[in-house]
């Protein structure tokens, strides 16, 4: 199983460097929510600042925070437009915890509503977070869950969310992402964290695996480890087109020569495969 983390305004400012240190090699970022009375939209006010420094470092994705209880369709439009132009390679995450007073068909509904409505705006199936108890008690069967991927949340200490055969969710045989530890782990600081505590996450596969899924570039990853920057160029001969800068994380695309290619082409001296 791969180590990952996942975050938002709690955490404060991380320290993304030592989050990759401690071991984390993926990340999902809170993008945010809505209030639960008024249903007022808003970003959660760290999500700027890690989406634009996290995928430095790693693989990233973006989850928000649903209320089913609340228009559907503009929380999805509204997450959309948020993470549309982000640099995220894991699929979006709808987080789904929260009733908001209403029964498990219009909850059902709902989160229907906003997985279809991210699929047309984005051409992405979202990942489901929940809990099984919580997703058993407030859901319905519905064909939507056989589209989505499972992220289930257990704190326990296992070999997998439910291989004690308890609080496995109704309608999934398979999870891909475990929420395995949370508040009161004390590990936040480990992690670069403010908050003495930090989700801690596991995917159901090994490194390879999760680049598969992610979409990661066969080529593998590569660190700028270059002073300051490094040029970027428009072909292993050809002329600077832009510049990248120390510690910043590419997937590798192809490789000719002494260069990689990223965005554009970085001179082998430049970068350290990682």
């Amino acid at each position: 199983m791969l180590l990952g983390i996942d975050v938002s305004k709690w955490q404060g400012d991380l320290d993304w460097h030592k989050a990759r240190s401690a071991g984390a090699r993926y990340a999902f970022i809170r993008a945010g929510s809505c209030s639960e009375v008024q249903g007022t939209i808003y970003t959660d006010y760290k999500f700027e600042r890690n989406a634009r420094i996290a995928p430095d470092f790693f693989p990233i994705g973006f989850y928000w925070y649903f209320r089913p209880n609340h228009d559907p369709i503009k929380q999805a439009n509204y997450f959309c437009s948020l993470i549309r132009d982000k640099r995220y390679l894991l699929p979006p995450v709808v987080d789904l915890e929260s009733s908001g007073g209403m029964a498990p068909n219009e909850i059902t509904d709902a989160a229907k509503a906003f997985i279809h409505q991210v699929y047309a705006r984005i051409n992405a199936w979202c990942i489901l977070y929940s809990r099984a108890l919580w997703l058993n008690a407030n859901t319905v069967s519905d064909d939507v869950w056989d589209l989505v991927d499972l992220w289930v949340a257990r704190y326990i200490n296992l070999s997998g969310p439910w291989s004690d055969g308890k609080c496995k969710p109704r309608d999934f045989d398979q999870w891909k992402f475990w929420q395995k530890s949370a508040g009161g782990n004390g590990l936040g600081p480990r992690f670069g964290a403010k908050s003495r505590s930090i989700d801690i996450n596991y995917f159901n596969g090994d490194q390879s695996a999760f680049d598969s899924y992610a979409g990661v570039a066969p080529g593998g990853l590569v660190r700028v480890t270059s002073t300051l920057a490094a040029s970027l160029r428009s072909s292993p001969e050809g002329s600077a087109i832009g510049a990248t800068w120390r510690g910043a994380i590419w997937p590798v695309k192809e490789k000719a020569g002494d260069y990689y290619k990223v965005e554009g082409w970085l001179h082998k001296d430049k970068v350290e495969k990682i």
